[in-house]
């Protein structure tokens, strides 16, 4: 009997113990470290980071996988996106160079036929090549779609060297939805840019008729939550009560919705939207209830996640003290939150140097700056959640901000990220001169109000 419960204990820790999925090699090109990116679920709410140092031109990726296959994306900081097709219990080599300007890859084990089409869709389908962050590289709407055209054809060669049948065709149709998927995004940013409404758009319509929002392939694509998106009737303002559009995406749902899958990146999507891009001005309690209700026993683990914002915008209403915290300076010293903010109405960037839409409004963070230089009523701060804090310090001496420069990692983070609700960056905030809080969520930098709310509270 006691050996018998030995073995089976074996058993189960061998089956629990991380196996090496992925072991990389980093040839004639300097990589610090790469970061592997990956959902077991096809839900890229439920996308798991790893960052992975690079020491002496190797890395490995190790985990338990609680699928038989997943596709992950290979991540170096500035650099095109790479990925690899892995399979439990065995183990991939993948070695990286440099071609052309670009990073490139091959493959050797169990998967390396499927391997360089996940990689160069992942570079075909990034979403940062189609919304460039930089203003002078922004292309217009036409190049963007010329651009994806041009990647799109670039994949299709590699499907033929699949070997398998059926794989070959699931990839061959998950490269036409993330063409498609991708060609929805660029159509739509260009409708909201003209202030116009996707729904009243002939030739975008038409793009999404014949999506079937309950086809894994869709959902996995992200087709099916783009579809979902398009059948609203309910706009969305930003930074305000995001209880009707939300409760209409449920009710689609309800509806609509058959996939089991698909409804939990629903309840996902739904939990996101609500408590990242909306406010506490609604009645968030009767919300919650309804929430928690929609997303069912199966998805309870979701809402569970947003007990700590409800509990957060209890307490960070307009006029409540505002929660300190120890932030460290690009030096290695440390300064309290409410030391820096004292006597002055006090605006806060929340951000990583990993985040795109956070180094987006950079330039605008800036502009405010100087518009209120010599004002010393008011004080902008930056502070970035980096864990990789060299990655931070990095690009602070390279772009050498007018403003004062914070991180906080790991625990103090976290807390931080709890005491004030956090879910998303770039998030904002705004203190009063009397160390209380004026707007846990506020507007971005961008916002023409922003710039207004200054001015009203520091004249």
């Amino acid at each position: 009997m006691k050996r018998t419960f030995i073995i089976a204990l074996s058993a189960l820790f061998a089956l629990q113990t991380p196996a090496q999925l992925l072991k990389g090699k980093v040839e004639g090109v300097n990589l610090k470290s790469i970061t592997i990116e990956y959902s077991p679920k096809g839900d890229v709410m439920e996308t798991e980071y790893k960052e992975i140092p690079v020491k002496d031109g190797v890395f490995v990726f190790e985990t338990v996988l609680p699928v038989e296959t997943v596709d992950v994306g290979v991540l170096a900081e500035g650099r095109n996106a790479l990925g690899a097709h892995l399979t439990k219990g065995e183990t991939q080599e993948m070695t990286i160079t440099e071609k052309d300007g670009r990073l490139v890859a091959s493959y050797k084990g169990v998967g390396a036929d499927v391997s360089p089409v996940v990689s160069r869709m992942n570079e075909a389908y990034d979403i940062m090549r189609y919304f460039s962050l930089d203003p002078s590289q922004k292309k217009t709407t036409e190049e963007f779609l010329q651009l994806l055209d041009h990647e799109y054809a670039a994949v299709k060669p590699l499907l033929k060297n699949i070997k398998n049948k059926q794989l070959r065709y699931f990839y061959t149709r998950l490269n036409d939805a993330k063409c498609k998927e991708q060609k929805a995004r660029i159509m739509s940013n260009d409708i909201y840019e003209k202030k116009l409404n996707p729904k009243d758009d002939a030739e975008y319509k038409a793009l999404l008729a014949d999506v079937d929002i309950n086809d894994e392939i869709s959902r996995i694509s992200g087709l099916s939550l783009t579809k979902l998106l398009s059948m609203t009737s309910n706009g969305v303002e930003f930074k305000s009560d995001m209880g009707p559009y939300c409760t209409e995406l449920m009710q689609l749902t309800e509806k609509h919705v058959t996939n089991p899958a698909f409804r939990r990146q629903v309840v996902n999507s739904v939990g996101y939207n609500y408590f990242t891009f909306g406010d506490d001005s609604g009645d968030y309690h009767a919300f919650f209830d309804a929430y928690k209700k929609f997303a069912g026993d199966e998805n309870a683990d979701i809402p569970k996640k947003y007990e700590s914002k409800i509990a957060a915008w209890d307490k960070t209403h307009k006029g409540v003290p505002a929660p300190d915290i120890t932030l460290d300076t690009p030096d290695g010293q440390q300064v309290q939150l409410k030391d820096i903010a004292k006597g002055k109405f006090t605006y806060i960037d929340v951000w990583a140097t990993w985040c795109g839409p956070c180094k987006k409004e950079i330039p605008f963070m800036a502009q405010l700056v100087e518009k209120f230089k010599g004002n010393d009523k008011v004080m902008f701060v930056s502070i970035s959640v980096d864990e990789n804090v060299n990655a931070w310090k990095e690009m602070i001496a390279a772009d050498k901000p007018a403003w004062p420069q914070y991180n906080i990692n790991k625990d103090t983070a976290k807390q931080f990220m709890t005491d004030w609700g956090i879910t998303g960056i770039p998030r904002f905030i705004m203190i009063d001169k009397n160390g209380n809080i004026f707007a846990a969520d506020a507007s971005r930098p961008s916002e023409e109000k922003t710039a207004n709310t200054i001015d009203e509270q520091t004249r």
